[in-house]
């Protein structure tokens, strides 16, 4: 009986497994992470071969996310800023996303009907992974309210994702 067909696949997994675990060393070793102090709170820059990944606070409201209602009551998550700006460098290309996020001790139900009665035009995002959502194109972005129900409070997220943000139906 030969035992080297059967070690083929073997020798391609251990050839496959050593190449990743390398690729991730040599990942981690390269990564730097910093964060610094602003007047709304903290912002984190992270540094890898691949790309960048920056989070910063903003003291005032972006005038897209301005125009979405609040829930009546809701409270900011963050009571020094207003909102957070996510931004991904990879190569020229820069991928941005601008959130606030706010919270309620109402009920999930209560609140999503809110919200469905002040954007009644704006469609659902059937993907319920991340919570309920609703989504509006827009010619450069998307505009989206996700609400959540979270450790006894419902978390309602404000947010401008980058153009072509998937599920929208």
């Amino acid at each position: 009986m030969h035992l080297w067909p059967f070690l083929i696949p073997v020798a391609f997994f251990a050839a496959a497994f050593t190449f990743g675990a390398v690729a991730i060393w040599f990942i981690a070793k390269r990564t730097k992470v910093s964060q610094t102090e602003t007047q709304y709170g903290p912002a984190v820059h992270v540094e890898t071969p691949l790309a960048t990944f920056d989070v910063h606070p903003e003291g005032k409201l972006d005038p897209r996310l301005a125009r979405i209602p609040v829930y009546p009551g809701a409270m900011p998550q963050n009571s020094v800023g207003a909102e957070a700006v996510s931004e991904v460098h990879i190569g020229s290309r820069v991928l941005q996303e601008i959130s606030a996020s706010y919270w309620t001790p109402d009920d999930e139900h209560e609140v999503w009907d809110f919200y469905r009665q002040q954007l009644p035009d704006w469609p659902r995002n059937l993907d319920e992974a991340q919570g309920k959502e609703l989504i509006r194109s827009q010619s450069d972005c998307v505009l989206l309210v996700r609400v959540t129900p979270r450790h006894e409070r419902t978390v309602i997220d404000t947010c401008i994702k980058p153009a072509g943000y998937p599920n929208v139906r």
